[in-house]
């Protein structure tokens, strides 16, 4: 791990981002309220490559997969026995992880009240959010790691790994420090503020409470910090889901911290890839009705897959708004060359839809026929998934009409938000034993979610809820967004929910404990002394 030469790579987006970049940055620079500025700006963007390395956020877990078997897509994916510490995902994401403590401790060094002038406070306060959330990242990812809280200045050649309670205890001391310094809501959209620093420490003290290290004091604590973003003024749910993720009002009341892209191409770098994720090739795979068309549907890639099954996790898809706002089952027949032009070309029924009705479109797929899952690709290597038509309901949550079609992606990659804020109050009140408030903290969001009150009242309203309901809850609040691999590891479920849902770790059948931590690159450990390898890697 080499601390030296930096250098600066400016990616930024919004108005809060647009700052010049030097051509050529020397070390004293950063000795600047300027260079300081800049540090700030850099570190943001890092944090772009964090939420777009889907290998660690979505594969292995009990609602999304790969449906090819390349090396890296059977590490991450299936936890099969040749899951080692040469993966490339885990190099990049630990060396970008590291820059930014990095950078983060160069800003809190080197930033005085004598060169920030008022605006000290402020800065070192997202300094040191920016350094706990890598460092979260870091230890739940990896364990116990080098653990640096200041600027290093030469090449690290031993490194001893510091163990997960010290720095756990580290950060969360730390973040006590600055909670309040910040404003409370979002003045501009992007900049941290401070109910992004209460969430990040509600989810230290939640993730610790787990941890035998631990204590019942923590589930108090973290549910006392997301209440503290759940009642505050600055915050407020929107009266429909569907509305949280409209792409002409971002930055709404429900978004607490978010990475920023846009449209000018100068700060947007390669894009917010959430767009394309979870879909299927239309246009390739239908090119005589459909043809490349941002407006009508966002352009797929063919990243992640859903596993079939999580759509059984919407146990009232016809009564839920979620199930409908998240995924696209109607899609009209774009084409002009086509004599069905702007009719129904493809209809996917909800998945406990049996009744046969197909609108008449041209293409009518049910989720299941009598040979199995009907949705999603064909695979040899896979008896559910052998009849599968390679066609799917599109995850339109992060539709974006914005962008060119198989451009980067314009819309803001949503971090932090209320609607998270009130489930993982849920399950801190769960591990406080106060699972009255943990089953009202729920039905608030099942409420908003019904499609009226009578299905609310008679079919969505729970009376208890426990770990799973919530885990099942966030699948259906949540779908697509981050961090499913790290709640199913900080409840303790990640294994069994992995085992009972994804079909490539049941073919293995290697998934164990060990993979609760990902392998330390190779690279690292050649290149030092004292960082022995994760048991089982």
């Amino acid at each position: 791990m080499s601390w030296i030469g930096l250098g600066w790579i400016y990616t930024g987006c919004s108005s809060f981002l647009d700052v010049d970049a030097p051509s050529v940055v020397t070390d004293d620079f950063y000795d600047t309220k300027a260079g300081q500025e800049k540090l700030i700006v850099d570190v943001y963007s890092k944090f772009r490559s964090v939420f777009n390395t889907g290998e660690l956020q979505y594969y292995g877990t009990d609602l999304y997969m790969a449906i090819t078997e390349n090396e890296t897509e059977r590490m991450f994916n299936g936890y099969d026995v040749t899951f080692n510490s040469t993966a490339p995902v885990v190099g990049g994401y630990w060396n970008n992880l590291y820059k930014i403590v990095q950078e983060s401790n160069i800003l809190l060094t080197r930033c005085t009240p004598e060169v920030a002038g008022d605006d000290y406070a402020a800065m070192h306060a997202k300094g040191t959010f920016f350094r706990a959330l890598a460092y979260y990242y870091l230890v739940e990812t990896f364990g116990p790691i080098p653990f640096y809280t200041e600027e290093q200045t030469e090449v690290l050649t031993a490194v001893t790994r510091t163990p997960e309670e010290d720095i756990y205890t580290f950060l969360i001391e730390d973040l006590e420090q600055v909670r309040g310094v910040l404003g409370f809501g979002n003045a501009t959209a992007g900049e941290v503020n401070d109910a992004a620093i209460h969430f990040l420490l509600g989810k230290l003290y939640l993730t610790r409470a787990y941890k035998s290290y631990g204590s019942a004091a923590d589930f108090t604590a973290a549910a006392a910090l997301f209440e503290a973003i759940i009642g505050s003024s600055s915050y407020s749910l929107l009266d429909s889901y569907s509305a949280v993720y409209d792409e002409n009002n971002q930055n709404n009341s429900e978004v607490v911290w978010a990475i920023q892209y846009g449209t000018d191409r100068n700060f947007q770098g390669s894009g917010n890839p959430q767009q394309g994720l979870f879909g299927f090739g239309i246009v390739a795979l239908e090119p005589n009705l459909f043809t490349r068309n941002q407006s009508d549907y966002s352009s797929m890639n063919r990243g992640y897959w859903v596993i079939p099954s999580a759509h059984m996790y919407f146990t009232d898809p016809a009564l839920d708004t979620r199930y409908d706002a998240t995924f696209k089952r109607e899609f009209i027949v774009n084409n002009p060359e086509s004599e069905a032009y702007g009719q129904l070309g493809i209809y996917f029924p909800r998945w406990n839809d049996d009744s046969g009705e197909t609108h008449d479109a041209r293409n009518f797929y049910p989720f299941m026929t009598e040979e199995g899952y009907n949705w999603y690709p064909q695979s040899t290597a896979l008896p559910e998934l052998s009849t599968a038509i390679d066609r799917m309901p599109i995850v339109h949550k992060f539709k974006d009409t914005k962008m060119d079609w198989g451009g980067p992606g314009t819309r803001e990659d949503v971090v932090f938000r209320l609607g998270d804020a009130y489930l993982l109050a849920a399950e801190a009140y769960l591990g406080g034993g106060q699972a009255s408030m943990a089953t009202q903290r729920v039905n608030t969001l099942r409420e908003r979610a019904a499609i009226d009150e009578a299905a609310y009242n008679d079919h969505l309203r729970v009376g208890s809820v426990d770990l799973d309901f919530v885990l099942d809850e966030r699948a259906r609040e949540l779908f697509g967004e981050h961090d499913r691999w790290f709640d199913l590891k900080r409840t303790g479920k990640l294994v069994e929910r992995a085992h009972a849902k994804n079909i490539f770790v049941q073919k293995y059948d290697n998934l164990n404990t060990d993979h609760l931590l990902r392998p330390i690159p190779q690279d690292e450990i050649n290149k030092t002394t004292g960082l022995e390898q994760n048991k089982g890697y």
